[in-house]
């Protein structure tokens, strides 16, 4: 195990260079993990987000 100390401002640059060196798909694909993780613990969402459509007539 390794521990590193640093400042708010080194980890912002080094979380930035990280995320950056992902493809636009890799990042979606960590987002949708982190999306139904929190919403075990936070909620009880289902596993995809719903649909919703709404149909309107002019009068």
């Amino acid at each position: 195990m390794v521990i590193t100390i640093t400042t708010h401002d080194e980890q912002r640059k080094s979380d930035r260079i990280y995320w950056k060196s992902l493809t636009p798909e890799q990042r979606l694909d960590i987002v949708e993990q982190l999306r139904i993780e929190s919403g075990k613990f936070l909620y009880e969402y289902p596993a995809r987000l719903q649909r919703i459509i709404t149909v309107t007539r002019k009068a």
